[in-house]
């Protein structure tokens, strides 16, 4: 078995993380997400913007983000932080969904089904936190 050299996974973790915004999305799906769902499956299941001033959440990555290689490539933590406002409306999710957009078109990056339905309701907020290992080997 062939192995990375780590010079080489953090050149491309930087290739592959390093470009484009992250936007982390909450979705209210009524069937399980697939490899193949698609963008316009997200923009379907996501929460309405009419409930709690509900938005995605963006943030970047920059070089100095892609961190030492220790079994992989592994990038800063980054959190997403979604605020329900006090306007009408719970944020009502099941799933986490990262997307990236580069150029002006969206690709999901992945997704996390929680196990059971999530309430974010007036005065209270949902942490979230995103990590990557780019090139873990077990």
């Amino acid at each position: 078995m062939a192995f990375l050299s780590a010079a080489e996974s953090q050149a491309q973790a930087e290739l592959a993380y390093v470009r484009g915004t992250y936007y982390v999305a909450l979705t209210n799906a009524t069937t399980d997400y697939t490899p193949s769902t698609t963008y316009s499956t997200i923009v379907s299941d996501e929460v309405s913007t009419s409930n709690g001033g509900y938005s995605r959440v963006s943030y970047t990555y920059s070089a100095s983000d892609v961190l030492a290689y220790s079994n992989g490539t592994p990038l800063t933590q980054k959190v997403a932080t979604f605020v329900h406002d006090g306007s009408t409306g719970d944020i009502n999710f099941n799933y986490v969904v990262l997307l990236r957009e580069v150029s002006g078109t969206y690709s999901i990056v992945g997704y996390e089904k929680l196990p059971g339905l999530a309430i974010i309701t007036s005065g209270s907020k949902a942490t979230i936190n995103i990590n990557f290992n780019h090139g873990f080997a077990s």
